[in-house]
């Protein structure tokens, strides 16, 4: 008998964070693998060529998870590296090293991918750029994007043809972000049925950390040329980017209660910047809604 596997692989910025935290842990009928037991596996899938014998090792590890229960493996890196400063790993040929883990012969694989408009996801992309330190304007940022083949991820029709063709069609669950955040339990529901959960666990979903606006972002990305992150190694002051570790960085001042109470307004592209990325994914999100039968909001168009 095959192998359950469950592969929940993003995209960034679609609930993924939230599923990872409040909902797989308490399931049932599934075993959730927490990205900290195969932190060095996913890396290497995410971003290195692999030969057979690497491949192999991932399964190998991944298989001593494996018991009764069908397993789940939640990574959004899994769906590309748009925080990458250079060329990576494309997301299809990501896919085809999930498909070379697991085997068909072997296993039973079902594909989660979440998908969210890609505007809307390209400035969430950017802003949390700027919270790690970045310093480029949103016009150079997602020129780099782009450059990089990033942005050729977001055309979610060809994904999901290559996630039937290496796994079947009545092999994958697409989440629709606006409206898993419309109809949270509804959505929640049917996510958790598609891997035979028939209930949803108690949660508490509580905001980590608030995302910049428009005067936190002006002010962030000035003040970052200060700093040495990764994102900026030339800065004078070393710091690290994250909130909750270290005594001070731009985000733990930035993101705090009196900050948002200064002023807060939620951060756009520039309009034009808006418009040209609007334009790249139309006509990818109409085959996506006609060939697969997907009633996306109008936002998408």
């Amino acid at each position: 008998m095959k192998k359950k596997v469950y592969v929940h692989i993003g995209f960034h910025k679609t609930a993924t964070s939230f599923l990872q935290r409040c909902i797989y842990p308490k399931m049932k009928s599934v075993r959730y693998i927490k990205y900290g037991a195969l932190k060095k596996q996913l890396y290497n899938l995410r971003l290195k060529t692999l030969e057979d014998e690497e491949i192999q090792q991932i399964r190998e590890k991944i298989l001593t998870f494996y018991k009764k229960k069908p397993i789940l493996i939640s990574y959004e890196g899994l769906s590309g590296s748009p925080f990458s400063q250079k060329r990576s790993k494309s997301n299809i040929k990501v896919l085809e090293d999930i498909r070379r883990v697991f085997p068909e012969e072997e296993f039973d694989v079902h594909i989660i991918v979440g998908i969210r408009e890609q505007v809307n996801l390209l400035t969430s992309l950017y802003v949390q750029y700027v919270h790690q330190g970045g310093v480029k304007k949103a016009e150079e940022h997602l020129a780099n994007l782009e450059e990089q083949g990033i942005l050729d991820h977001y055309h979610y029709d060809h994904y999901l043809h290559k996630v039937e063709e290496l796994f079947g069609k009545n092999h994958y669950y697409l989440i629709i972000y606006e409206l898993f955040k419309q109809q949270t339990e509804q959505q929640l529901f049917n996510l958790l049925s598609f891997m035979g959960e028939n209930k949803i666990p108690e949660y508490e979903n509580e905001q980590v950390n608030r995302s910049y606006g428009t005067m936190q972002m002006m002010i962030g990305r000035r003040v970052n040329y200060l700093f040495k992150t990764r994102l900026h190694p030339k800065g004078l002051i070393p710091v690290n980017p994250s909130p909750i570790k270290g005594k001070f960085s731009p985000r733990k001042v930035l993101q705090s209660k009196w900050s948002f109470k200064v002023h807060y307004k939620r951060y756009h592209l520039p309009k034009e910047l808006s418009n040209y990325l609007k334009a790249q994914y139309i006509e990818s999100n109409r085959n996506l809604q006609e060939e697969y039968n997907v009633d996306l909001p109008d936002i998408y168009f």
